[in-house]
């Protein structure tokens, strides 16, 4: 996979941890930083209208319909 250059700003402590860290376990800073975003977007749960667009067949909704219909179902409870 290719990859991209960012750039980005860290508290001063917090990169000198992970530079420690990079250098115990003989890696480049960028594979802890790829490694840890990965893991953190894995966790990230998917809000609904995301999980209804992935489904098949996909569904054509925009976000407006969608929010319009979950608050029409919240209001009806």
């Amino acid at each position: 996979m290719s990859k991209i250059k960012v750039g980005t700003q860290l508290e001063e402590a917090l990169y000198r941890k992970l530079k420690m860290a990079a250098a115990r376990e003989r890696r480049p800073v960028g594979d802890l930083m790829q490694e840890a975003v990965a893991s953190y977007l894995s966790r990230q749960h998917k809000n609904g209208l995301v999980r209804l667009l992935e489904r098949e067949p996909a569904f054509k909704v925009t976000e407006k319909q969608f929010r319009k219909s979950m608050e029409a179902d919240f209001y009806d409870q």
